[in-house]
């Protein structure tokens, strides 16, 4: 069970995934995995209620998607993420989706991730009404069901208690137990706490000096260092947690450490789920299986629902003979107000009774508010009445019968396919590197024929980034001549040879408007960073990625729209000029605008290139349809 510091903790690893876009949805049962790319590709895995990380261990997507998958994948698909945050110190994980709207980040989407109890995941919209829910929940408190306001659990008490608060905790329970529950820190905390604190962990009336260490002992295990591990013991896993724990500290337990708490995680579940994917695809007996546990959930939930109206229309019957009277003596006195009032009249004075919660004289239904709403025919009497809600009863009770004959039918059949199912030899899953990442990768960037790094802004945050941040003195600024073009920056452009200068306003032109609307060429030019400012001209406004240019222009006229992308010896994908791609990648081919869809594309280009990164090959293509160059 995820605890409120491992939701800590992996909240702020998954930052990291902040401003990227949803690709894929899948589920493989309660388990949603989310495919994110924009900086490379990560893949992060939702498994309430016993962990959330990113993986390294993709798995293959089920042939047939869940339709909460379905429901995901149609309100999310390339969606940003702009936050993920625990709330409130609380075993829940909210994550914010939305889109850029005149550069700024719109949230149209909240998934919620509940890690207490059986776990849960909800997809809320911009007024926290759900949308979609991975298993509905009513409780006395909130009701978790699609069209419902999301409800936050009630919240439980921080660690800013006084010293009469923390003794309160342990008045009529071990002081464990009081820290365990009131605290939401669940019990392997709590014990951590008594032990920080040196105080028995099953004392009751702990004293004030004793409260005193507890406190002590609560700021101590709020600021503890982060040291993901696994622990094990005798060779089998015990936990896998974000800290050392003293609870931890006998020579038993051995820890196996990790870089980050999403490693240590993916290390267990990763690994596992992968093998247990790779036996499912392998096994049609383990299809099988899930589909009939499927069948049998679906038929134990109809099963529970039909004893409950079967309960309720009993219900009804004997309250309809209990207030017998009351509900005679009111149907005679509206058959007697039909011949002096209107039937407005008559709702509007039986609506002043606190018995009555509804009147509808066009269906002939009176509701009576009794322990429960109870609606009555007007034009029965009240046997007639009773005897309705037994017949409906007695309906749901054959319902009942029908279902239990369902449900043991498909238990007898998927204890016979458990025990036919025979043991796969399964092949152990691997880990996919991720390769290391330099700051630059972050924009459009090549590197030109005589080793200058020139990138240039894919939107307005990143452009405004490219000037503010990485411009230097030494460096040219380049921009085509073209409305939507990206800032252009040549790395030591003051030592720039004319043939790297050219380079660049190639890349310039190629990754502006131009490309998209087809055109083979266009004009760029370039100035020195003092020229290029942020105060706009008189009367004017300049938006956010937006710079002006004092001074004299240095154009360069008529330059080509032709460009080349490749794939260099470590890997990464590079798009620019035909000269430096050809010069810098192992593999390359020539491309020019066209009709094709970047994604589609992607996928042709990545065959040539022999290459699994599509993702990386669509953040590096111009904007807009492309196709092969032949020249």
């Amino acid at each position: 069970m995820f605890s409120t510091f491992d939701l800590k903790e992996i909240s702020k690893e998954l930052s990291d995934i902040e401003r990227m876009r949803v690709d894929k949805i899948y589920q493989i049962g309660n388990e949603i995995r989310i495919k994110f790319f924009g900086r490379g590709r990560e893949d992060l895995v939702i498994k309430p209620p016993l962990a959330i990380f990113n993986t390294s261990y993709p798995k293959p997507a089920p042939k047939n998607p869940t339709w909460f998958a379905m429901l995901l994948r149609k309100h999310l698909k390339s969606m940003w993420l702009f936050k993920v945050e625990q709330h409130d110190f609380d075993r829940i994980l909210i994550m914010s989706f939305g889109f850029y709207e005149e550069n700024e980040p719109s949230v149209k989407f909240v998934l919620i991730v509940e890690m207490f109890r059986e776990g849960n995941i909800i997809l809320a919209n911009q007024e926290n009404v759900i949308v979609g829910i991975l298993s509905r929940e009513y409780m006395k408190d909130r009701t978790l069901a699609p069209k419902s306001v999301y409800m936050l659990p009630e919240k439980k008490k921080g660690f800013d208690l006084s010293l009469e608060e923390i003794i309160d905790l342990s008045k009529e329970k071990e002081i464990v137990k009081g820290l365990a529950t009131e605290l939401n820190i669940g019990g392997l905390y709590a014990e951590e706490v008594c032990l920080l604190a040196g105080v028995e962990k099953s004392k009751i009336h702990i004293s004030k000096d004793e409260a005193i260490k507890i406190k002590d002992a609560l700021l101590k295990l709020d600021k503890l260092k982060k040291d993901p591990m696994i622990v094990k013991k005798n060779e089998k896993i015990v936990d896998i947690v974000p800290y050392d724990l003293m609870s931890y500290g006998s020579p038993d337990f051995e820890k196996i450490r990790y870089e980050s708490f999403s490693k240590a995680l993916d290390e267990v579940y990763g690994k596992a789920e992968s093998e247990a994917i790779l036996r499912e695809e392998l096994s049609a007996h383990q299809k099988k299986i899930q589909k009939f546990e499927r069948m049998l959930k679906s038929q134990k939930d109809l099963y529970k629902s039909y004893l409950k109206e079967r309960d309720l229309y009993k219900k009804m019957g004997d309250l309809t003979y209990e207030k017998y009277l009351i509900i005679e003596e009111s149907i005679k006195l509206i058959e007697q107000a039909k011949r002096k009032y209107s039937l407005d009249e008559i709702k509007a004075k039986l609506l002043e009774n606190k018995l009555v919660s509804n009147v509808d004289f066009k269906s002939g239904i009176i509701t009576f508010n009794f322990e429960i709403p109870l609606p009555i025919e007007l034009k029965k009497d009240v046997n007639e009445n009773a005897n309705l809600f037994y017949e409906k009863s007695k309906k749901m009770k054959r319902k009942i019968e029908g279902a239990k004959i369902a449900m043991d039918n498909t238990e007898t059949k998927l204890s016979a396919l458990k025990k036919e199912e025979g043991s796969l030899e399964i092949e152990k899953p691997k880990a996919i590197e991720k390769k290391t990442r330099e700051w630059y990768e972050r924009f459009r960037w090549f590197i030109s024929s005589e080793g200058n790094l020139i990138l240039g802004g894919r939107d307005a945050s990143s452009n405004e980034v490219v000037v503010k941040k990485h411009m230097e003195d030494n460096d040219i600024y380049f921009h085509a001549d073209a409305y939507g073009a990206p800032h252009v920056i040549v790395k030591e452009g003051d030592k720039a040879t004319e043939k790297a200068l050219n380079e660049a306003a190639i890349f310039a032109v190629s990754f502006s408007s131009l490309w998209k609307e087809g055109y083979g060429g266009g004009d760029a030019y370039w100035v020195r960073p003092e020229q290029v400012t942020k105060d706009a001209p008189s009367g004017e406004y300049l938006k956010k990625g937006a710079f002006s240019i004092k001074g004299k222009r240095n154009y360069i006229r008529s330059v080509p729209i032709k460009v080349a992308i490749g794939i260099t010896s470590e890997g990464k994908i590079m798009c620019g000029p035909d000269a430096p791609i050809e010069k810098h990648t192992v593999k390359n081919v020539k491309i020019m605008p066209g009709k094709d869809k970047k994604e589609s594309f992607a996928k042709k280009i990545a065959k040539i290139l022999e290459t699994e990164d599509i993702d990386g090959i669509v953040q590096a293509l111009p904007p807009g349809g492309c196709d092969l160059r032949v020249r």
